[in-house]
């Protein structure tokens, strides 16, 4: 059997939130609403965080007398506000810690900090983190907006940035058009062992196949020993030195649950040292046979609504799922890395025991929506989603995947107008439905659906060119979300659920209720403004039972039944 508990990773704090900074404040004319709306995209830039770890404390010059290190009002605020017809263009914070012999081995620092709009860091002189700030200058504009998660920054450990006795953390903050003053908190952590830092995930799962990926620091080999259930043959896979592990598990037994734990089995640089730091003991099953009963867990629109998110992922946790798809909108700001940390966090243990699979939403590709320059190349990376077809457009989200013989599409809602992904649709659904393959099932998976009675009313498009195809295909159900609501319906031979209720604030209805003009025909059959996530079973005789849940897992609604559309 793998054991369930890694070593403890030993860290040191060494500038923690309550910290006193010495500030410094820039003010400016306040810009005009139309201006500042303008002023809110570009790159994020993080700089620093490939350089070569050093194991040991070098002797870095003292910091120059200049910014960023001349600021002489001690003790003032990291959140000012703006006086009357000024706005706070530019906060400057420098604090001090000090490091002894005892702190020898220190190799990666990592960088806590929650701020807005963006960050520029040095320290004792030397810049180690850039984060959406293009232009330099005390007025400059942040590129875009910053939302309020924190953001961790994993800084190397080198002579260039580190000094034994006093060192100087200096952070340049600037405000956004959409602000009138910038805000900080800060934490510094110093760490010995080299880590996972995200993962392990199933990004790929057969009937005796698997492959699972994880993110550690950078030059660390990695293993990932595994087992049948019950059995104490332990298989060893390993990954060479790097940053991104993918392990391929070949040879599993069949419809079993499998365990595995991923480890760290290399210190990087030669002389370097690690507490031995580990994950947890996960568990996964194989897929599902053909015929064979198989479970799916649909939800979707997160973004800020953490307490809610994680109840709904526990909650999944126990439903023994197969695979988890998610109708989008994961996060609030796709353009923020601190959004995705806080995702990654809450969904750790469950995308590492089921196969999770996303469609985009609109949120996930920028503020508010909003693409951003290289946001939309990021997104599949940072939901880790599998591979696309062959031909896909870059920055185009569509793929399928057969879970056994049940056959899931996953539309991209963004990219609509595209005759590409029609095409493709087609051409997927009548290969699925083809004598070769002849599938149980299809469901269909998008963010923003055809029908709606939230703010959003449904999209014309997917209403005008996609529906069709939906129903010459005879799909069983169409989930999308976009709208935070329970809706179920069926118009015109195609079943759809909206399934918005992953924590985000909820919507109210626009039509068919007092106040309101009538809807436009749409097949509802019932709605609900309710937090839920959905469960659908394929049962072995072939027929599907529909169940949407609160995030308590107590019953939103009776659970519905059909027979497949294929039978």
């Amino acid at each position: 059997m793998i054991a369930g508990v890694g070593a403890p990773v030993r860290a040191a704090p060494l500038v923690s939130e309550r910290a006193p900074w010495d500030t410094q404040l820039v003010l400016a004319p306040r810009i005009a609403d139309q201006i500042g709306a303008l002023a809110v995209s570009g790159l994020d830039v993080v700089a620093g965080r490939t350089l070569k770890p050093v194991a040991v404390l070098g002797d870095a010059p003292p910091p120059p007398a200049r910014w960023p290190f001349a600021v002489d009002v001690p003790g003032t605020s990291l959140q000012p506000t703006a006086p009357p017809d000024r706005r706070i263009a530019t906060l400057y914070a420098t604090t001090t810690f000090t490091l002894t012999e005892r702190d020898q081995g220190l190799q990666v620092l990592e960088l806590r900090l929650r701020f807005e709009d963006s960050a520029r860091v040095w320290l004792n002189g030397t810049e180690v983190v850039r984060e959406a700030l293009t232009f330099d200058g005390a007025t400059a504009l942040a590129d875009r907006p910053h939302g309020p998660e924190w953001q961790t920054f994993f800084l190397p450990v080198g002579p260039w940035t580190l000094r034994l006795g006093d060192n100087v953390l200096a952070i340049e903050v600037h405000a956004s058009g959409r602000h009138l003053a910038p805000s900080l908190a800060a934490e510094l952590i110093g760490r010995r062992a080299l880590v996972i830092r995200r993962g392990p995930r199933i990004a790929e799962l057969g009937a005796t196949t698997a492959r699972i990926v994880a993110d550690t620091d950078p030059h660390v080999a990695a293993e990932l020993a595994w087992n049948a259930l019950g059995s104490t043959d332990v298989h060893r896979v390993v990954s060479p030195p790097g940053e991104h592990h993918v392990f391929a598990l070949a040879n599993l037994p069949a419809r079993s649950q499998i365990e595995y734990r991923v480890v760290v089995t290399s210190n990087g640089p030669a002389g370097a040292s690690t507490d031995g730091p580990a994950t947890l003991a996960h568990r996964f099953h194989t897929q599902p046979a053909a015929g064979d009963p198989i479970r799916i867990g649909v939800y979707g629109d997160v973004r800020g609504g953490h307490d809610t998110h994680r109840k709904i992922v526990d909650q999944m946790l126990g439903e023994g799922l197969d695979v988890v798809a998610v109708t989008g909108d994961m996060v609030l700001h796709g353009s923020d890395e601190a959004d995705w940390q806080r995702f990654h966090a809450i969904t750790a243990e469950l995308v590492a025991s089921v196969p999770y699979l996303p469609v985009v939403g609109n949120h996930d590709l920028g503020w508010d929506g909003s693409a951003e320059a290289g946001d939309e190349a990021r997104a599949g990376e940072r939901l880790a989603m599998p591979t696309g077809p062959p031909g896909r457009p870059a920055g185009t989200y569509w793929y399928s995947v057969d879970l056994a013989d049940v056959h899931l599409v996953f539309l991209d809602s963004n990219a609509y107008d595209r005759r590409e992904q029609e095409v493709w649709l087609a051409q997927d659904l009548a290969a699925a439905r083809s004598r070769a393959k002849k599938v149980r099932a299809i469901f269909a998976f998008t963010h923003d659906g055809p029908y709606s009675r939230g703010i959003h009313r449904g999209n014309a498009i997917a209403r005008a060119r996609y529906v069709p195809i939906l129903v010459g295909a005879k799909v069983d159900m169409l989930f999308s979300g976009h709208d935070h609501m329970y809706q179920r319906g069926e118009l015109g031979g195609l079943r759809y659920v909206v399934t918005g209720g992953g924590g985000s604030s909820l919507y109210g209805l626009t039509c068919g209720v007092d106040g309101k003009p009538a809807c436009k025909e749409d097949g509802m059959r019932v709605v609900f403004r309710e937090f839920h996530y959905v469960t659908v079973v394929v049962e072995r005789g072939g027929a599907i039972e529909m169940c949407p849940r609160k995030p308590d897992g107590s019953k939103l609604e009776a659970c519905t039944r059909w027979k497949p559309s294929s039978s």
